[in-house]
């Protein structure tokens, strides 16, 4: 016999679990799309976007119609130069250097030398210098006995050519700091090699025990920690003997290093104005490896034919690589397969067009003769803007014998050297862009995981709009350009929408390509982002 308690009670639940059914409508479903297979088979050799996608090269590029790429160059601060020699113990530079962003301390570091002569040779010292704002540079007091901005360098003959980055997975407190210099411990040249250092700050040094660990190079050597491979790398000169070409080495450890490969060699693109290759700093960007690559141009120490104003300068390009091992010269119409590089085309407009960071006008710009990249181990980005510093002077590099200033000249003087700061557009190196008569670009086949798929555009003066077709190159029903929300602003961060759709879970998961319309105006970066919560009930 039931209790008349508990049955009114049993009968309340069921009485609530009907109207449960009732106001869910029944069995509940996921939303359509939202749940997709991925295997191997779906996605039909589809490239997998995993983070920001830029157009330097061809990755996720099929077809272009109208549209174009442009290599973008950096503004010049109107500050610059930032930084120049202005102390009593500074004899020549700066030169080579390194600047850092230290999240830690929310502070810029810079490490630069200059050039001492030592019983006929030379050998440079190491200075410091911070900044609250990348912009407006101290030079602190690092030296109690001398009170000024030097820091205790490795003690050994010949030191030059530092590259400096702070480790983030360094496990050792006095080895958080580590750099690779050059040097010739008995002053011949038959020691010159490139060997370690540590510091537990960065401001000082001990070598390692074994100082013969790699071959010589004799500009400056860029280190790096590459956490996709979880090794150390650096780029450094070719040799010995030492030849004005790029080598890339490794390590585990930061004491075993793999042999140098040779990674930037000459090319028909350097016959134009006979380029060299002075140094190449790197820096991890977007999945992939940005290199800023000094471009010396026509050596010599002849007078200057009236001709060909470039030779004896210096230049910067780029150069990028998706793995850190392959680099792609990148021209005025972006990166430029090396199987292209010796093929016939109109090179001189090639390196005329290929200019990164250009040098200043001739006697009038305080960097018109010989522009060097400074080492940025980690992209510096600042109100997204992508901070390239470099080192200049207002002079050829062989100034003393090119007329500037005169040879022989007996009031002959080193030149104007300093630190400049140039700023791009963040991921701004290479746009796709078309003019008021319009153009578009598809790309190839790709699934991304996500809701959103943002783009990097300026269409200011213009508008945008994209097709997303599917793996067969049919348009998505809902997803056409008459549906897509118009993009007609410039903005970093821009969502691209279709009408109807809050996001873009339907596409996700499965090959789509993208048709973009472009007129006036400029796209830079494509990334897939989630930026919204999927949560549904429980579904029967």
């Amino acid at each position: 016999m039931t209790c008349p308690r508990i049955r009114k009670r049993w009968i309340f639940f069921l009485l609530v679990a009907i109207a449960a059914g009732v106001v869910s409508g029944g069995p509940r479903n996921a939303p359509p799309g939202l749940f997709k297979d991925v295997n191997d088979t779906s996605i039909r050799g589809a490239t997998i976007l995993q983070g920001k996608q830029l157009f330097i090269d061809d990755h996720l590029i099929a077809e272009m119609v109208g549209a174009r790429k442009r290599l973008n160059q950096p503004v010049k601060h109107p500050k610059n130069p930032l930084l120049v020699k202005d102390k009593p113990w500074e004899e020549t530079g700066p030169g080579y250097g390194t600047v850092h962003y230290d999240v830690e301390v929310k502070q810029f570091k810079m490490w630069y030398t200059f050039w001492r002569k030592v019983e006929g040779t030379t050998t440079a010292l190491l200075g410091y210098a911070v900044s609250q704002n990348g912009i407006d540079w101290t030079k602190p007091s690092v030296s109690e006995s001398k009170q000024t901005n030097l820091l205790r360098h490795p003690p050994i003959q010949g030191f030059q050519n530092a590259g400096i980055f702070k480790d983030p997975v360094a496990r050792d407190p006095n080895r958080r700091y580590k750099m690779l210099f050059s040097c010739n411990p008995d002053g011949t040249a038959k020691t010159w090699r490139t060997s370690v250092a540590f510091s537990p700050d960065g401001l000082s040094w001990e070598s390692a025990d074994e100082t013969a660990l790699i071959p010589f190079s004799d500009t400056q050597i860029c280190p790096l920690w590459d956490q996709s491979i979880q090794r150390y790398v650096a780029i450094l000169r070719f040799g010995p003997p030492n030849t004005r070409m790029i080598s890339r080495i490794e390590s585990e450890d930061f004491i075993h290093w793999s042999p140098k490969i040779t990674v930037m060699r000459w090319t028909k693109f350097e016959e134009p104005q006979k380029t060299q290759f002075y140094q190449m700093a790197p820096m991890p960007y977007a999945g992939g490896y940005v290199g800023v690559l000094g471009a010396y141009h026509h050596r010599s120490v002849k007078p200057v034919p009236s001709d060909q104003p470039w030779t004896d300068r210096q230049d910067l390009h780029l150069v990028y690589s998706r793995n850190g091992v392959t680099w792609s010269r990148v021209g005025g119409h972006g990166a430029i397969p090396h199987d292209e590089l010796n093929k016939p085309r109109n090179w001189k407009q090639e390196v005329r067009d290929a200019t990164f960071v250009p040098y200043g006008r001739k006697d009038k710009d305080w960097d018109w003769g010989f522009v060097s990249p400074y080492f940025t181990p980690d992209p510096i980005v600042v109100d997204d803007r992508i901070y390239f510093y470099y080192a200049a002077q207002n002079a050829r590099h062989f100034w003393m014998y090119s007329g500037d200033p005169p040879e022989k000249d007996p009031n002959a003087k080193d030149p104007d050297r300093g630190v400049g700061l140039a700023t791009l557009r963040l991921d701004g190196f290479v746009s796709i862009e078309a003019g008021p008569e319009g153009g578009t670009m598809t790309t190839r086949p790709f699934v991304f995981l996500g809701d959103t798929l943002e783009l990097n555009a300026d269409a200011t003066d213009g508008v945008i709009v994209v097709d997303a077709l599917d793996g067969d190159g049919q348009v998505i029903n809902g997803f056409s350009r008459a549906e897509c929300v118009p993009i007609s602003s410039d903005n970093i961060r821009h969502s691209l929408s279709w009408q109807g759709h809050k996001s873009l879970h339907q596409l996700q998961g499965q090959p789509i390509r993208l048709k973009f319309h472009l007129k006036s105006a400029k796209l830079y970066a494509l990334t897939p982002r989630t930026l919204h919560t999927h949560y549904v009930q429980s579904y029967d």
